[in-house]
């Protein structure tokens, strides 16, 4: 009894009060006190983990399943804490603490209870057993929105859960059914996997057939194609070669039309030349024959002369008995002729 000096760990929130009156707070304080008239809170500020176990609990199908859990969690408003259990600093702290956050954990574990009963009943066994994140969420969420657990001042960190079982019976049925489910699904996979195969092996062949088809279209396009060049040459062949014809008469013709022109020219000329003629006869008609002769005689040739005095001499030769002609007389006459 008297005065204290009294050095807290940093992981203890200390309050100092005198008189019913706080008067000090803060983590790890050293307090120099009078133990008579001066009391000290001392609550944990570490983070503590609770666990939870509820084996009888129903669901909407009557089935018995048991649900496993961890709580995480620490004091978060300290005067709500001290209100609520017991953190004097004195004889028997450790016990003391112990037992206060055992209460904390007792009191969130029948909160959790009640919720997880409440979430229990509205699902099927097949269906709980399967939504641990779920239960999880909804647990925390409850934990938020309880009044209860705001006045413990408590700070929820997590809520996991580690298992929801069913009972032995229940999940040997319920493994069963899924055996059951599982050989079903097989069944229907390699039901499945052979009517693919099947289906495979049709569309193949359909598609095999069809490419056939469609060969054979496009041999049926090509020979078409070709018969089709065929025609058109023999028709541009064809073409040509009337085409030909047709220049050759046309040709012909022109020929004809130059003979025929050319034949009416020569008529023309000849008809042209004999007028001529017959003009120049129409005018000698009235001349003198042997002045024509003298003219002409006068004017020719001595050899051509010569020629025409033997023609004459031919005409009368049956009126001549002899005639000589020597060499000498031709040369003095022909000669006689070139010197006139």
């Amino acid at each position: 009894m008297g005065i204290r000096l009294k050095k807290f760990k940093p992981t203890e929130y200390v309050t100092v009060v005198k008189r019913g009156k706080a008067v000090k707070s803060g983590q790890g304080l050293t307090v120099l006190y009078n133990d008579i008239h001066t009391d000290i809170m001392v609550a944990p500020v570490t983070a503590f983990d609770g666990t939870f176990t509820f084996d009888d609990l129903v669901t909407a199908d009557y089935q018995t399943v048991c649900v496993q859990g961890a709580l995480t969690y620490m004091i978060d408003n300290y005067e709500q804490a001290y209100k609520m259990a017991d953190f004097t600093f004195g004889r028997n702290y450790e016990e003391k603490k112990a037992l206060a956050m055992e209460l904390f954990c007792k009191r969130l574990n029948n909160v959790i209870r009640a919720i997880v009963i409440r979430e229990t009943g509205k699902m099927d066994v097949r269906n709980i057993i399967k939504c641990a994140d779920e239960m999880a969420d909804l647990i925390t969420e409850g934990l938020l929105n309880d009044e209860a657990v705001a006045t413990l001042g408590i700070k929820i960190l997590a809520v996991n859960i580690l298992g929801i079982v069913a009972r032995p019976d229940t999940r040997k049925a319920l493994e069963a059914a899924a055996r059951e489910q599982i050989l079903k699904e097989q069944d229907d996979a390699i039901y499945l996997r052979r009517n693919a195969a099947i289906e495979q092996e049709r569309l193949i062949k359909e598609n095999e057939l069809n490419t056939e088809i469609k060969v054979a279209e496009k041999e049926k396009e090509k020979k078409e194609k070709e018969q089709d060049i065929k025609r058109r040459l023999l028709e541009t062949n064809l073409e040509m070669k009337q085409f030909e014809v047709e220049e050759k008469i046309k040709l012909e013709q022109r020929n004809k039309d130059f003979v025929d022109l050319e034949v009416e020219n020569e008529k023309k000329r000849a008809d042209e030349k004999a007028y001529e003629i017959a003009q120049i006869m129409k005018a000698y008609e009235n001349v003198n024959v042997a002045l024509i002769e003298a003219c002409a005689l006068a004017n020719m040739d001595p050899k051509a002369l010569m020629a025409k005095a033997f023609m004459e001499l031919g005409e009368n030769a049956g009126k001549i008995g002899t005639l000589n002609m020597t060499p000498d007389l031709l040369e003095t006459i022909v000669g006689g002729n070139h010197r006139r």
